[in-house]
């Protein structure tokens, strides 16, 4: 079975199939076990993607469909990069993951005005929101390529880029 995902504004093709051992009289398949492979483009009868792997390489089996799609969908919004970035004060509650944990360059400077003062590089690691509908992001806490953390409004950060 083959979905279409979209990711961090990315679309992706999941498939997810039944585990299958090779034994002695063929092959086995689990209907309680699943392997998921994913895609950047449209996946066929021959070319169904790329198996996922755990972070030692090794091939990932789930328990259920869902959590094939959930993992799935966790790790690329961990690792995928939008195509382009939002101004800060567009990224909502529903977006963050955009912009969350992945190594990128701030350019700062005062609320009131556009201008750049400084340009920081590191990650997001947490996020405030504000605590009214549609609970906007209002504080980004970063952690700097050199281990500084940092704690800048959304209004201060002017510019978003890939490192």
């Amino acid at each position: 079975m083959t979905t279409e995902i979209t990711v961090n504004r990315n679309i992706f093709y999941l498939s997810i199939d039944n585990f299958r051992i090779e034994t002695p009289n063929g092959y086995f398949e689990h209907e309680d076990k699943f392997v998921a492979f994913i895609k950047n483009t449209s996946a066929n009868i021959v070319v169904v993607g790329e198996q996922i792997k755990s972070e030692d390489g090794k091939n990932i089996v789930f328990i259920s469909r869902q959590e094939a799609t959930d993992y799935v969908v966790d790790k690329l919004k961990k690792s995928t990069y939008p195509p382009d970035f939002l101004h800060p004060t567009q990224y909502t509650k529903e977006n963050l993951s955009e912009i969350k944990d992945k190594q990128l360059i701030f350019d700062i400077g005062q609320a009131q005005n556009e201008d750049i003062e400084e340009t920081v590089s590191g990650k997001i690691i947490e996020f405030t929101l504000a605590s009214n509908p549609p609970f906007l992001p209002v504080i980004a806490k970063i952690i700097t390529t050199n281990g500084i953390i940092k704690r800048l409004s959304f209004l201060e950060i002017k510019r978003i880029r890939r490192n």
